[in-house]
C-alpha cells in the first residue's frame, strides 16, 4: 500500500473536525493538509499515520533543510496517528499532536544531522560549504549556484522514518476533536 494514502488523512480530518487547507490539492508547493479555527484563530494541522506493524512513521520525501524550514513555518501542529494492522481499515489505535517545537529533536536528528554533516556516502551540505564550495572560484556563479542545487537535493532525506517511540514521547496524546482544539489552545498561550 503506498505511503501516501488520502483514505487515512479524510478519515484523519474527520475525525478532528480539520477543514482541507487547499481545494486544489496536492501540488509542487508544500501546504499544510487542513485547518482547524480555535477560539478565533486558525491553525494549520499536518496528518501522518503508521500501520502498527511498523515502527517509524513516513515523513515526507526529498526532506532537508528547506523542508524543515517550511513545516516550522506553514505548520502549526502535526498529528501522527497509528492505526490498526497493516492495511488501513478505518480503525485508528492512538493520536499524538505535536508543534515543531516539541518536533525539533526528532527534525534535527533525523533529518538535519545528516542533511548538514553527511552520510556515509553523500557530501553534507556543511562539508559542500568548507571543502567544496571555495575551490570552485573559477566557475561562473550560475555553475556553483546549480551545482549546490544539486547537492541541496540529494542532501535531502527520501522520507525520513520518526521513530513511533519518540513520537509518544514528544508529543500529546490526543483522541477527540476537542482534545486537538485544547492543544492548539495551549500551544497558543
Amino acid at each position: 500500500m503506498p505511503s501516501q494514502d488520502d483514505s487515512r488523512e479524510k478519515a484523519q480530518k474527520l475525525l478532528f473536525q480539520v477543514e482541507d487547507y487547499s481545494s486544489s490539492g496536492r501540488g509542487n508547493a508544500y501546504t499544510p493538509d487542513g485547518k482547524l479555527m480555535v477560539d478565533g484563530t486558525e491553525y494549520t494541522i499536518e496528518f501522518k499515520s503508521k500501520p502498527q506493524t511498523k515502527s517509524g512513521i513516513s515523513t515526507a520525501r526529498g526532506f532537508g533543510a528547506a523542508k524543515a524550514k517550511e513545516w516550522e513555518d506553514k505548520t502549526d501542529v502535526f498529528v501522527f496517528s497509528e492505526f490498526e494492522g497493516t492495511d488501513f481499515n478505518g480503525v485508528f489505535t492512538e493520536h499524538h499532536a505535536l508543534s515543531y517545537d516539541d518536533l525539533r529533536p526528532i527534525v534535527e536528528n533525523k533529518v538535519l544531522k545528516p542533511y548538514f554533516e553527511g552520510r556515509k556516502r553523500y557530501l553534507g551540505m556543511h562539508e559542500w560549504e568548507q571543502m567544496v564550495k571555495p575551490l570552485l572560484g573559477s566557475l561562473p556563479q550560475e555553475i556553483v549556484e546549480r551545482i549546490q542545487y544539486t547537492l541541496e537535493r540529494g542532501a535531502a532525506i527520501n522520507d525520513p522514518k520518526f521513530p513511533w517511540k519518540q513520537i509518544k514521547e514528544q508529543g500529546t496524546k490526543i483522541s477527540t476533536a476537542e482534545d486537538l482544539k485544547d492543544f492548539c489552545s495551549k500551544k497558543r498561550n
